[in-house]
């Protein structure tokens, strides 16, 4: 899967956020949340994203070794952690009803979702790495928006987790939905899926060509 964003995200007023008349899209959700291809999806995409730091930036990619934390550790030569980098892929169809659904209303197509306790979590790991290397050390979350969309279907977009947290403290209930249950959810009769929600815009991102730069302006530091 091809990391790239083919979509000006600073400059969308020559582009039409709301959704046309394609009918690609369903009117609400079908409730079918396949746990385990979610993982499969997920772990390509972390071996592509591996791939594409290092070949960028001449720096190591490792996996995580602490659950909860972000899937990618990016080190130096001597091992040093440099930043953190989590992999979202996010495909099938958009959810047309989430204006509907969130208080402060995105268009389906401009949605981007995150499970909420993880999102608390990339917080809480970014005060734990300050106390313990005496320094920010960034966590870079990464969307692959792979949805059958013809204006943005395909793109790969990111935000470090500070300018999330910003938006999550200024929008709180505003951005925030709790979804029903639905088929996939339940692996071997224990709730995997998780219902809690909060909502980014990919125009509050920033394309993935400009992730290697962001990982070497803290490399030089």
């Amino acid at each position: 899967m091809a990391l790239q964003c083919r979509t000006d995200l600073k400059n969308l007023s020559n582009w039409s956020k709301p959704c046309g008349a394609c009918n690609i899209c369903q009117p609400q959700s079908v409730l079918r949340y396949p746990f385990e291809r979610d993982l499969i999806n997920s772990k390509m995409l972390v071996d592509e994203l591996k791939k594409f730091i290092t070949d960028n930036t001449g720096l190591k990619c490792l996996d995580t070794d602490v659950y909860q934390n972000p899937d990618i550790i990016v080190v130096d030569d001597k091992n040093n952690l440099i930043a953190r980098v989590e992999a979202k892929y996010l495909e099938g169809k958009a959810f047309m009803k989430v204006a509907q659904m969130i208080k402060d209303p995105l268009n389906p197509k401009e949605t981007l979702v995150i499970d909420k306790p993880k999102l608390k979590s990339y917080f809480e790991c970014k005060v734990r790495d300050k106390e313990k290397c005496k320094r920010e050390i960034p966590i870079f979350v990464v969307w692959k928006y792979d949805r059958p969309c013809a204006d943005v279907g395909g793109i790969c977009i990111y935000q470090e987790v500070n300018e999330l947290r910003r938006i999550y403290d200024a929008k709180g209930a505003l951005r925030s939905f709790r979804r029903q249950i639905g088929q996939g959810d339940f692996v071997n009769g224990k709730l995997m899926g998780v219902i809690d929600k909060f909502h980014y815009s990919i125009t509050e991102c920033e394309p993935i060509e400009k992730l290697p730069e962001d990982i070497l302006n803290v490399y030089k530091l």
